[in-house]
């Protein structure tokens, strides 16, 4: 087989077409990335967003129960009375 069939017009039509098409394809790819990343940030948001919330909920509940157990040391021990009689 010679060289020769490489310059003939159906290659050289066939591997324009056929770089169009993978051409094509890329921009098809590369927009579905885009839109999967898209969808990705909102996700990464609104998981940051509950994050957030749940630290400021523990952030509360540890001040409470912080609370809570300073009210408790400082009542006397019902227990050391009955104990002691």
């Amino acid at each position: 087989m010679s060289p020769e069939w490489i310059g003939q017009p159906v290659v050289q039509f066939g591997f324009i077409g056929f770089s169009a098409v993978l051409l094509g394809l890329v921009i098809w790819m590369i927009k579905r990335l885009l839109s999967v990343l898209l969808a990705n940030t909102r996700v990464i948001e609104a998981n940051t967003g509950a994050i957030r919330d749940l630290t400021s909920m523990t952030s509360d509940l540890l001040k409470l129960d912080r609370s809570l157990h300073d009210k408790l040391i400082s009542r006397p021990c019902i227990a050391q009375k009955e104990i002691s009689t």
